[in-house]
């Protein structure tokens, strides 16, 4: 049943959209294609990683490393090392109390994995603002298929027309173009993402607040 006591569902990604994590996401790569012994790309390139599924950039650049090795090498090096190299952006956590206090229900669909997730949101301490959050371990197929983000709507109990998703990559907005409900593309990070189909584009929070608060 559709929600109709609540303003509407926004759905953040996370890793360059609630947290900056581009530095952290850098060193994490580099400190892995130092270990195997591989090639590392650019600087852009490896800012380019923050968005796509974790499985698919590992699986592409060691193609001779066994997945499971690479996942507990980057969600180790994680758990170490990024809420130090990470931070929130300026007028985030102004902008998510007043998302609250104007009645939405906010939620999170990362590709990133749940441990990890847990402990940046914690660390920072914006778990508070979150009602509903999905997971790398969660999701069934990774963005930009609507399948999670369809999950998280079923959840909540809202329609297509009441939700909102915002994310740093054209992939979380094409994950909302495929599931038929608004996105919002964040241009404050290092990334150039292309706009088709975008609703909104936000340079900073203050630019989101002004989209939701009236």
């Amino acid at each position: 049943m559709d929600r109709t006591d609540r303003k509407g569902l926004i759905v953040f990604d996370l890793d360059g959209t609630l947290i900056d994590t581009a530095l952290y996401i850098a060193l994490n790569y580099v400190h892995l294609f130092e270990k195997y012994s591989v090639p590392c790309p650019s600087l852009e390139t490896l800012v380019s990683f923050s968005g796509p599924p974790l499985t698919m950039i590992l699986a592409k650049y060691f193609p001779n490393v066994d997945m499971k090795v690479l996942l507990d090498d980057f969600e180790a090096f994680s758990l170490k090392y990024s809420n130090h190299y990470s931070s929130l952006y300026p007028g985030e956590t102004e902008c998510l109390a007043a998302l609250k206090e104007e009645g939405y229900t906010l939620a999170i669909l990362t590709s990133k994995r749940r441990v990890a997730m847990d402990d940046n949101l914690s660390y920072f301490g914006i778990d508070k603002y979150f009602d509903f959050t999905v997971s790398l371990d969660e999701c069934r197929y990774p963005k930009p298929n609507p399948d999670s983000l369809l999950f998280i709507m079923e959840k909540t109990g809202y329609a297509k027309e009441d939700t909102y998703i915002i994310g740093d990559s054209y992939n979380d907005c094409l994950t909302g173009i495929n599931a038929g409900t608004r996105s919002g593309l964040v241009t404050y990070g290092l990334k150039k993402e292309k706009t088709d189909g975008v609703d909104d584009l936000f340079p900073d929070f203050a630019s989101i607040k002004r989209r939701f608060v009236k």
